[in-house]
Order: structure tokens, then sequence, then C-alpha cells
């Protein structure tokens, strides 16, 4: 994190989205079939989904702090 706060907010954002980016491909590469293997994409989805909306939160919280959005 740098010294402004809005920097460690988007810090904290890009993290989200690497994380949601990872999340969606580690289960894309999954050969397991099945009703309980489509619960557990479905679960993935909804966490990277998760993970994508708090990182755009933090990115217009990011925006406010630089003063760019009211």
């Amino acid at each position: 994190m740098t010294g402004h706060p809005a920097d460690g907010l988007r810090s904290h954002a890009a993290a989200l989205r690497e994380r949601a980016d990872r999340l969606r491909s580690a289960c894309d590469g999954l050969n397991w079939k099945g009703p309980q293997a489509d619960a557990f994409r479905a679960r993935v989805d909804e966490l990277a989904l998760r993970c994508a909306t708090a990182a755009d939160g933090l990115s217009r919280s990011a925006a406010r702090l630089d003063g760019r959005a009211r």
C-alpha cells in the first residue's frame, strides 16, 4: 500500500478482481460432471461475483476519496 488511502482501496480492489478471475478459471478447468459439480460451480460463480462486486465498491470509494465522483 502507498501513503494515500485511495491507493490502498485500489490495491485491494485489484486483488479482489484477480481472486474472482482465479476462481472462475480454476472452476472452468474442472472435469467434474454431475449435479454436485453444477452446484459447486454455481457456488464458485457466486463467490467470484461477490469478489467482483466488492472490488467495484472499493474502486468507487477510492474515486470518491480522490474527489472524482460524488
